[in-house]
């Protein structure tokens, strides 16, 4: 398992249960400290205003009023590691792509639209199979429960 240091942390409460585990709200203004005495960085006036709920998956499927009631406070978690791979699988490995491709299309001359079609291209092809490849793999992507 990992270590808190290596994990970022996450405060919600428990608003609902679903099939597979809880339903959290992780809203800014519920789970900020400073935003909760009036002192807050900002944040709260750039993120949403709507809740922010994240399903998560608990080893107690079938006891979790029990060990969840509603309104209990949570601590989420995930991996900076996780965090980090995923920024690159979907930002900056398609990027790279694109702007490769495109340049080398453009080293090879030809009609000036070539190398932005090529790089837009690229970015729409690169989505579409990062969409197919992580489908059914994005597990390993989500909060999990701490307490």
């Amino acid at each position: 398992m990992k270590s808190e240091s290596d994990a970022l942390l996450r405060a919600g409460r428990v608003v609902g249960y679903t099939p597979r585990g809880l339903l959290v709200d992780v809203s800014v203004k519920e789970s900020c400290q400073q935003c909760a005495r009036g002192r807050g960085c900002g944040m709260g006036v750039l993120a949403r205003q709507q809740h922010q709920r994240i399903e998560v998956k608990t080893p107690y499927a079938s006891q979790l009023c029990e060990h969840y009631p509603l309104g209990t406070s949570v601590t989420l978690t995930l991996g900076r590691s996780d965090i980090t791979l995923l920024a690159l699988l979907v930002y900056a490995l398609p990027l790279l792509v694109a702007l490769l491709l495109s340049g080398g299309v453009a080293a090879l001359g030809g009609a000036e639209w070539w190398a932005p079609a090529s790089f837009f291209m690229t970015l729409f092809i690169g989505c579409v199979i990062l969409k197919k490849l992580l489908s059914g793999r994005t597990e390993r992507f989500r909060p999990q429960l701490v307490s």
